[in-house]
């Protein structure tokens, strides 16, 4: 019994080095003799196959409104779209679990689309920006924000869409999102992200999110800084460059998750 459990005492120590594995004793004979460790051929380790544990999505209580472009309409509207079987929010749902979700995104909208697209709910994201720089929208600064111009600048409609929001929702959460960068897309953007298009360049409409978004203390998903440049981002995209294929939008879900996680957390 002293030499069984002297065996037994080894063989745990070597076993949790070898985690996941099961090993099986060889003697020498197989002679009745009873159990000793001088009868030890040899101790033969195998994997054993441990089922991965299953992870729940966080319960949130609270519905989520999603207001943005193609890149967000595709959600609901994969199916057409080869390379593509689920968009981010659907992603960003498999970990956070809203009572809700509305997406009122706008196929080929501009940000000014958004504010006839706003519902009541708890938690907003906004992602606008590609489209009015294709658009060539003005882009404006943090004073037509501020001072809410209505000069038909992208930081003066930015005014409009956040006080709609606020509106319908005094409590509402906020995240803004940075364009995803892009270019091509059969001549509607340049050939690399960073060329400028009449003029303006794609940073500027980020540049102002940002400066929105420190102004009011909203969290933001940078998927202008996360989400690809101009080396990956035709592997992204299931087109030339702008629409993100299954890659692309896991990689925006995990930017976005990571968004709201701050948000939950002060709650």
């Amino acid at each position: 019994m002293k030499a069984k459990a002297f065996l037994t005492l080894i063989l745990c120590g070597i076993a949790s080095v070898a985690v996941a594995q099961s090993f099986t004793v060889y003697e020498k004979d197989n002679k009745d003799h009873g159990f000793n460790v001088e009868n030890v051929d040899s101790i033969v380790f195998s994997p054993d196959q441990v089922p991965a544990a299953s992870v729940e999505p966080r319960q949130i209580q609270g519905r989520w409104c999603s207001l943005g472009t193609s890149i967000s309409w595709l959600n609901e509207n994969t199916a057409s779209y080869s390379g593509l079987t689920k968009g981010y929010q659907t992603r960003v749902m498999e970990k956070l679990a809203f009572k809700s979700f509305s997406n009122k995104a706008v196929n080929g909208g501009c940000l000014n689309s958004a504010i006839n697209s706003v519902v009541l709910a708890d938690y907003y994201t906004i992602e606008h920006g590609i489209n009015d720089w294709g658009h060539s929208t003005p882009v404006g600064t943090i004073d037509d924000y501020i001072n809410n111009t209505k000069n038909g600048t992208f930081a003066a409609i930015y005014r409009q869409l956040i006080d709609k929001i606020f509106q319908r929702s005094k409590k509402a959460r906020i995240i803004l999102c940075t364009p995803r960068k892009a270019y091509g897309f059969n001549g509607y953007l340049p050939d690399h992200w960073y060329d400028p298009l009449n003029g303006i360049y794609l940073q500027e409409y980020v540049d102002i999110i940002r400066q929105i978004a420190a102004y009011e203390s909203f969290p933001i998903a940078d998927f202008f800084a996360e989400c690809g440049g101009q080396r990956q981002l035709d592997n992204w995209s299931y087109d030339t460059a702008l629409h993100p294929n299954d890659e692309g939008m896991q990689i925006m879900a995990n930017v976005l998750i990571q968004a709201f996680e701050k948000i939950l957390a002060e709650e």
